[in-house]
C-alpha cells in the first residue's frame, strides 16, 4: 500500500510539472519578451527602428530575404528579424536562395545576393546589403510615401543615368529608384529645368556651360531647390567657367589632382585616394564612417571670406599624407612629388556643401567617378551618394543609426582596492559560505 502511495505522488507530481511547462511555454509563446543587459545595448533594436514598426502596426508586413542557403550572414540576419517580430506581431519573413526560386527573384528584379524586399499596404521596398539604417528608412519610407524627381543634365558628355557601362549612372540611379526617387534627362537649352525637379545633376561634364546655363543652375539653387556637380579634373585652361560660377558661391575649385601614397598600402592608386575623415556637423556626414574611394579627384574647398546667407562646409578631406598636384602635365607623365610653395597639403576638402538661407542646397564634389558603375560599389561610395541626393531634395524621411561597438572600460584598482578586493575573494566568501553551511547545520540538528 505503501508503494502504491509513492507511485501516486510521483505520476501526480509528474502530471503537475508536465502541465506547469505546458503553461510556461504557452506563455513564453504568446508573451515573448527578451532582456538586454549590455551597457550600450547592443543585441537591441535601435529606438527609430521600433518606432517606426509601431506605427506600421496593424497593417501585416512581409519580407523576402534573399541569401546563399548555408550563408552565416543569413543566420545573423534572422535573429535581428525575430527581434522585429517581437516589436510586430504582423511582420513576416522568409529566405529564399535566389537560384532556387528564379521566377521570384525576376518577378522583385532581384539580381544580387543579400536583397531584402519589404511589403506593407500594396507597397515595396528593395535593399541591397541591409543594415539596420537601411533597413528602418525603407520602413520609414513605406510608412511616409513620397516622390522625388531628379533631373540629370545632359548635353557636355556627362555621365548617362541610364547607362550600365562603367561610366554609366545605372547602379546609382536604380538603387535611389528603389527609395521612391524618380529621374529623367534634360538639356539645359532646350528644357529648362522643370519645376518638377528638387535637384539638378551634373555628372562630370566634358564641357563648359554656357552663361543661359549657369543662369539656370543659379536660378534652380536660389529658388530654393538643390543642385549636385560633380566635376573631374580637366586640362588647363579648361573649365574656367565652373571655377568662375562657384566662386561666386564662396567655392574654390582647384586645377589639381590630389595625390596620395597612402592608398597604394592598400593595394590601390596613388590618384585613388581613400577618404575617411568627414565633417561630422553635417547632416550628410553625421555618423558617417565608412571610407571613400575616388579616381582622380580635384580639391573642392570653401573660400576664406565668408558670403552674407551662405554657409559652406567641407564634407570630405583626404588624409594628411597626400596634397594637391598642380602640374598636371608632369603628373601624366608619372611624375608626381611634392613641392613646397606650389602644392597643396593634406588634408585637403574634396566636396563642399552649400545652404542658402531660404532653403536653397548645392554640393559640388571634385569626382564623378565614385558614383559610376565601376566604382559604386567600393566601400561606401553608394551610401555617401545617397545621402547627398537625400539631403539636397529635403527628404526628411532619413534616419540615421549610429554603430553600437562595445565599450571597453578595463578596471583599474590601486593597492588599497586591490587588498580588499583579494580578502574578499579569499577570505569573505569562504567566511559567507561557512556561516550559511553552519546555520543550516544548526537548524538541521535542532529540529532533530
Amino acid at each position: 500500500m505503501r508503494q502504491f502511495f509513492i507511485r501516486f505522488q510521483i505520476l501526480l507530481a509528474s502530471i503537475f510539472l508536465l502541465i506547469t511547462f505546458v503553461m510556461l511555454g504557452s506563455l513564453a509563446a504568446r508573451y515573448n519578451r527578451r532582456w538586454d543587459f549590455t551597457r550600450e545595448k547592443m543585441f537591441s533594436l535601435a529606438e527609430p527602428t521600433a518606432e517606426a514598426l509601431a506605427k506600421m502596426q496593424p497593417d501585416p508586413v512581409e519580407i523576402l530575404a534573399f541569401y546563399p542557403h548555408d550563408d552565416p550572414a543569413k543566420g545573423y540576419f534572422e535573429m535581428f528579424l525575430k527581434q522585429c517580430a517581437l516589436h510586430h506581431p504582423g511582420l513576416k519573413y522568409q529566405f529564399y536562395d535566389p537560384d532556387r526560386v528564379p521566377g521570384l527573384a525576376r518577378q522583385f528584379q532581384v539580381k544580387d545576393f543579400y536583397t531584402l524586399i519589404i511589403q506593407y499596404q500594396g507597397r515595396h521596398e528593395k535593399i541591397l546589403r541591409p543594415t539596420e539604417e537601411s533597413f528602418t528608412n525603407a520602413l520609414v519610407r513605406l510608412i511616409s510615401p513620397k516622390k522625388f524627381q531628379i533631373c540629370f543634365v545632359t548635353g557636355h558628355e556627362e555621365a548617362a543615368m541610364d547607362s550600365s557601362e562603367r561610366g554609366g549612372l545605372a547602379q546609382f540611379r536604380q538603387g535611389l529608384e528603389n527609395a521612391s526617387y524618380r529621374f529623367n534627362e534634360i538639356v539645359l537649352s532646350r528644357d529648362k529645368v522643370p519645376d518638377s525637379c528638387e535637384v539638378a545633376v551634373v555628372a562630370g561634364p566634358h564641357y563648359d556651360l554656357r552663361p543661359d546655363e549657369r543662369a539656370l543652375l543659379k536660378s534652380v539653387f536660389e529658388g530654393g531647390r538643390g543642385v549636385f556637380l560633380m566635376l573631374d579634373p580637366m586640362d588647363p585652361g579648361q573649365g574656367k567657367t565652373f571655377q568662375d560660377f562657384l566662386e561666386a558661391f564662396g567655392v574654390l575649385l582647384g586645377e589639381d589632382v590630389i595625390v596620395d601614397k597612402m592608398t597604394r598600402v592598400a593595394g590601390g592608386d596613388v590618384l585613388m585616394p581613400l577618404v575617411s575623415r568627414y565633417v561630422i556637423g553635417h547632416p550628410i556626414t553625421k555618423n558617417f564612417e565608412e571610407p571613400t574611394l575616388y579616381p582622380v579627384v580635384r580639391s573642392v574647398q570653401p573660400s576664406i571670406e565668408t558670403l552674407p546667407g551662405l554657409e559652406a562646409v567641407p564634407l570630405a578631406l583626404s588624409n594628411s599624407e597626400s596634397w594637391a598636384e598642380t602640374d598636371l602635365p608632369a603628373m601624366e607623365k608619372g611624375e608626381t612629388a611634392f613641392e613646397v610653395g606650389e602644392d597643396l597639403a593634406g588634408p585637403i576638402a574634396i566636396g563642399v556643401a552649400l545652404e542658402k538661407q531660404g532653403g536653397g542646397r548645392m554640393v559640388v564634389m571634385g569626382d564623378s567617378d565614385f558614383l559610376t558603375n565601376a566604382y559604386i560599389s567600393l566601400s561606401g561610395n553608394r551610401a555617401f551618394g545617397q545621402r547627398i541626393l537625400q539631403w539636397l531634395a529635403k527628404d526628411d524621411r532619413t534616419v540615421v543609426i549610429a554603430p553600437r561597438q562595445p565599450d571597453f572600460k578595463p578596471l583599474y584598482l590601486d593597492g588599497f582596492q586591490r587588498t580588499v578586493f583579494l580578502s574578499v575573494i579569499l577570505a569573505g566568501f569562504p567566511a559567507l559560505f561557512f556561516l550559511i553551511s553552519a546555520v543550516g547545520v544548526f537548524w538541521r540538528r535542532r529540529s532533530l
